[in-house]
């Protein structure tokens, strides 16, 4: 049995597990520390609050002749009883003598002797100079107090304030749940937002994936419209770019068996028909002689065709193949000159290269892309054919253009795909070989038309 993997779940199932869990744990983390924490600022306000109401009561306090407390007035501001109201907080007091005995009290709840008496203990324990912060454990009821040894009139009395830390507990329980139910409440907004979220973003993925399984079928005219424009647009929009080129592909490919059919059933039904009258003796003497020759140019014209589309395969496909070398592009310009020059004379070279322009790449290779290039200006050009190149920024940049006729526009797109002619083409090949070739040595081919006849700019790298 397949064990259960979050990976394997729809892309909004993970989104939405995956934000509960983390806010499982977030809830789970504050439940357990907002309490403690609630407590100790609690106990450390209490501290701080008694400490403030020791100074104010110690400014009041004052005895009879017999040493006896006379009635202290209740110092709390204002605003701290109206705070402290609802909550049933309160401040005690007791002052005890020198020696422990009590001598008054100012108590909302009366508490046992024995806490009276350890509250002494404690109180008289700490250092005397000083106001002394002190808890009391007890069993049933714990108490937080702040002492001091005071003196009235050379008479030294113990003030003790306290407060039940019960009551701190009720504010802390109280907050508590007031601070539980509005994270809850947050909580259970934020996984509502985390399902719309989820499938917000899992519905164009989904779009995504419909789109793939038409073209899985060949459905290429369905649009893709995604008005995002975040990875998932830019996701939509490669993946729009990516179905138009399969989709010229497919039509490519289509073309391709279409034209090859065409160019090799020329060839062949020559060589068939003129081999059908020569076994039938239909064709006899001068005749018989020159539907030979025919074959014999129709079987050159085929081996033409097959050895130009396997070569162009070979270069498509092993491109790692190539045997690399040091090129000096100049040197090969000119023998090319030389070479094919004789093909028409009366076109004039112009040429402008430097001295050396050397780079890394398959001599022979790029001697065939070029030869392709060349003849296929010197069959358009009327009286002049350009060739330029410079180098920069790492590459070198090759331009070859004739005077000729432009192009037409409706195949300038399609110039470098198979069997792609103009009207004076041969096979439609040469181009493509050509593109082949500078691509596998990681560089590029483009043509437009300019106002002097169509251009041609080769872009290849000087180190691979």
């Amino acid at each position: 049995m397949n064990r259960f993997r979050l990976k394997n779940l729809p892309l909004s199932r993970q989104i939405l597990i995956l934000f509960m869990l983390l806010t499982s744990v977030l809830g789970i983390g504050v439940g357990i520390v907002f309490p403690l924490a609630v407590k100790q600022y609690l106990v450390n306000n209490t501290y701080q609050l008694l400490e403030q109401e020791f100074y104010t009561l110690s400014d009041h306090i004052s005895f009879n002749e017999h040493n006896e407390l006379l009635p202290v007035p209740a110092a709390a501001p204002y605003f701290l009883q109206v705070l402290l109201s609802r909550y049933q907080y309160s401040f005690d007091m007791i002052v005890y003598s020198a020696d422990g005995v009590p001598l008054g009290s100012r108590i909302t709840e009366r508490i046992s002797y024995k806490d009276e008496a350890a509250l002494y203990r404690l109180a008289s324990s700490y250092n005397r100079g000083q106001v002394q912060h002190g808890t009391l454990e007890r069993g049933g009821e714990d108490y937080l107090f702040v002492s001091k040894l005071m003196d009235y009139h050379g008479f030294p009395y113990y003030l003790v304030l306290f407060s039940k830390e019960r009551e701190l507990n009720q504010i802390g329980a109280l907050l508590t749940r007031q601070f539980l139910l509005i994270f809850v409440v947050l909580l259970a907004s934020s996984w509502l937002l985390a399902v719309w979220f989820s499938r917000y973003l899992s519905k164009p993925l989904r779009s995504l994936d419909e789109s793939c399984q038409k073209i899985a079928k060949r459905q290429f005219d369905t649009p893709l419209t995604l008005d995002r424009e975040d990875e998932i647009g830019q996701l939509a929009r490669s993946f729009e770019s990516m179905k138009h080129q399969l989709k010229d592909h497919d039509e490519s490919q289509r073309r391709f068996v279409q034209n090859i059919s065409h160019e090799l059933k020329t060839p062949i039904m020559a060589i068939q028909g003129y081999t059908q009258g020569l076994l039938e003796g239909v064709f006899q003497g001068p005749q018989a002689e020159k539907g030979l020759q025919i074959i014999m140019q129709e079987s050159k014209r085929l081996e033409k065709v097959v050895g130009q589309l396997l070569y162009l395969t070979k270069i498509e496909s092993v491109s790692e193949m190539m045997q690399m070398g040091r090129v000096d592009l100049t040197e090969l310009f000119h023998l090319l000159e030389q070479r094919l020059s004789v093909l028409n004379p009366e076109i004039a070279w112009d040429m402008a290269l430097p001295d050396h322009l050397i780079l890394e790449g398959d001599g022979e290779q790029l001697s065939t892309a070029f030869v392709n290039i060349l003849e296929n200006q010197l069959r358009y050009a009327e009286s002049r054919l350009a060739v330029t190149a410079s180098e920069g920024q790492d590459k070198a940049v090759i331009t070859i253009a004739n005077d000729g006729p432009p192009i037409e526009e409706a195949l300038l797109p399609h110039l470098f795909q198979r069997f792609r002619k103009g009207k004076s083409g041969k096979h439609g090949l040469g181009l493509a070989i050509a593109r082949a070739v500078f691509e596998a040595h990681g560089g590029s081919i483009s043509v437009r038309n300019e106002p002097d006849g169509p251009s041609f700019t080769i872009t290849l790298p000087l180190k691979r």
